[in-house]
């Protein structure tokens, strides 16, 4: 077996900030967690959100995995497990309450794991982190939600530029619209936006979405756009409710549904590749160099990330549009 990992901060001047972690235990399992941002700037010992999270993460996951009463890998009871963990968290820092009134003041990670349970591999995802089989099989569980809010940041972009907004304007407004949605004027929206302007934008973001989600409520559509990513997109956190649903480790229910676990043959299986979300493709074939060629092709070709690759944030100097980690396993 040969295993190969590699994991990078999007802050190149700030490695220590990195909230993806890895995890390797041969015989038991690979991981990776990918720890979600915090936009509140509360810390944890000395640590923003994300970063505490991936490491609770982490750290559960190892230890469930290393537990021999849990061989089989259940996925409920590994979710149970975790969950307990950042809830134990949250006790430690006295925000319990705080974090089940508001999603966004909760620790967040994805984690994709790949169990070793002898005669087969055992794939869990929850949320965005993504697995690929035999470098031909990829799968990432996408709701489309992102492709939402990344239409509010490519939109307020497009605005900007056509009245003529220097780049750094455009980068300020378009990710003040996009994290904090267009109900409210903020004042880092000025001088290009006003109230009318701002009415004008959340009027377009809202058709647009419409169109690329008809079977989504007007009103999810609504509350996401209304809200952003700082206090709209929570609400379709582990809420089966809506088709903007999403999973993600966070110390509250977890429902199982939104959960992907599937099951391979060891025999059947070569490769395993494990990565988070900054890795906008993955590479031409199973070795980090080919990850790492993909990337930079990424941030040639788009850096903004607001052609080929949309999302709700691009490279900005030297700080990346995000953390990124593969794991490499050639059984």
């Amino acid at each position: 077996m040969r295993i190969d990992a590699f994991s990078e901060g999007k802050n190149l001047d700030d490695p220590g900030a990195n909230e993806d972690q890895f995890l390797i235990l041969p015989d038991r399992g690979f991981a990776v967690i990918d720890g979600v941002t915090d936009r509140t700037g509360h810390r944890y010992d000395g640590m923003l959100a994300g970063r505490m999270a991936g490491l609770v993460v982490r750290d559960a996951t190892a230890g469930f995995l290393l537990d021999p009463a849990n061989r089989d890998l259940d996925p409920a009871a590994l979710v149970a497990h975790v969950t307990a963990a950042i809830q134990a968290a949250y006790g430690r820092f006295g925000i319990t309450e705080d974090a089940r009134a508001r999603p966004a003041r909760r620790f967040g990670a994805t984690l994709a794991l790949a169990a070793d349970l002898g005669d087969i591999f055992r794939i869990v995802l929850v949320g965005d982190s993504g697995v690929r089989l035999n470098g031909e099989e990829l799968i990432v569980v996408d709701p489309g939600l992102d492709k939402v809010t990344a239409g509010i940041r490519l939109a307020a972009w497009q605005i900007l530029e056509a009245e003529g907004a220097p780049r750094a304007d455009c980068l300020r407004v378009s990710r003040s619209c996009v994290f904090n949605g267009l109900k409210n004027l903020q004042p880092d929206m000025r001088p290009w936006l006003d109230r009318r302007s701002l009415a004008d934008l959340r009027d377009t973001c809202l058709a647009r979405a419409a169109r690329c989600f008809a079977d989504t409520p007007k009103a999810d559509l609504e509350i996401l756009i209304d809200g952003g990513i700082i206090e709209g997109q929570g609400r379709f956190q582990n809420n089966t409710e809506s088709p903007l649903s999403y999973c993600v480790l966070d110390g509250f229910a977890v429902p199982m549904k939104l959960v992907h676990t599937l099951d391979r043959p060891r025999a059947e299986v070569r490769t395993i590749e494990l990565f988070t979300d900054g890795y906008f493709e993955p590479g031409d074939e199973p070795t980090i160099d080919a990850w790492e060629a993909a990337f930079a092709e990424v941030e040639r070709t788009d850096p903004d990330k607001r052609h080929l690759y949309p999302s709700v944030k691009g490279t900005i100097g030297r700080i990346r549009a995000d953390d990124r980690t593969v794991v490499i396993v050639e059984t």
